[in-house]
């Protein structure tokens, strides 16, 4: 069997699992991750790997594991915590209180370890303080990496990574030390809901005043990425707020769902004239 039919096999394999299209991840981004594997494992060749993932379970698994991968910490792109702080919450907290609404509904997709969302919770409680104003504010926080969320629901961080990442005086309001590790205190932890979801599925979950979907669609190509739009939009409440990561921004035939907001946060809001299209909005 030839290398390029063997690395085919295996992308096929991969997208059967995530029940995706076959081209739904870039190329490059594949073979960089497959790679990854294979030097760990001292394996030479596609042929030679493809022929190990027939023979076991457990090595597609870290495979699948491997190319779900994202790099994530506390308060990333301090900027964008910035603007969600002092721009994003105030407003929309006056646009719940002009519409005599209570719950404030956030979904971090691709969550990874759990800084993202946890982040998010800090942020509400830092701009609303210790009773959240009254509001209800929940956390819905996704990702396809079953290892990944089972770090994420303990809740417990290395020492120097939060000593580094989270601002100093919020470490003893949000965390508990415990030996060598901060774990999240309660009232941050009761906020978030952790799910494990695939971005590549046909129904999302609906009904967001904010989506932070950062750093994951960059590995995906334009027409998957177009399609999460489409479906993003329609999971955002009308006034709803799209976070995207720095790297990133909306194309092609889904640039009209969303207007910016804040180019240097990279957050969008949703773009009511196209509203009421249905599965036509790209067309």
């Amino acid at each position: 069997m030839e290398e390029e039919k063997a690395f085919q096999l295996i992308k096929a394999e991969i997208f059967k699992r995530l029940g995706a299209k076959m081209d739904a991840y870039k190329d490059s981004y594949l073979r960089r991750r497959i790679r990854a594997r294979m030097r760990k494992l001292g394996i030479a060749s596609y042929v030679e790997y493809y022929q190990l993932l027939k023979k076991s379970k457990e090595e597609f698994e870290e495979l699948l594991l491997t190319i779900a991968i994202n790099v994530t910490e506390f308060f990333r792109d301090p900027i964008v915590w910035k603007t969600f702080q002092k721009k994003v919450i105030p407003e929309l907290v006056d646009f719940k209180r002009k519409h005599h609404q209570s719950s404030i509904k956030v979904w971090s997709a691709a969550c990874s370890t759990g800084q993202e969302p946890y982040s998010i919770a800090m942020s509400f409680y830092e701009v609303l303080g210790p009773n959240l104003d009254g509001f209800r504010v929940s956390i819905l926080a996704t990702d396809i990496d079953r290892e990944a969320l089972h770090v994420a629901m303990r809740g417990e961080y290395p020492e120097d990574a939060v000593e580094k990442q989270v601002p100093k005086h919020m470490i003893p309001k949000y965390f508990v030390k415990v030996n060598e590790r901060y774990r999240i205190k309660p009232e941050i932890r009761k906020l978030v809901n952790f799910r494990w979801f695939n971005l590549l599925s046909s129904k999302y979950p609906v009904g967001f005043d904010v989506i932070f979907i950062r750093n994951v669609l960059i590995y995906m190509n334009r027409e998957a990425q177009e399609e999460i739009f489409m479906k993003l939009y329609e999971s955002l409440e009308d006034h709803g707020y799209l976070i995207l990561g720095k790297t990133e921004t909306i194309l092609g035939k889904s640039a009209h769902l969303f207007k910016l907001y804040d180019l240097v946060a990279r957050i969008y809001k949703k773009n009511l004239e196209v509203k009421g299209y249905g599965k036509n909005i790209g067309g």
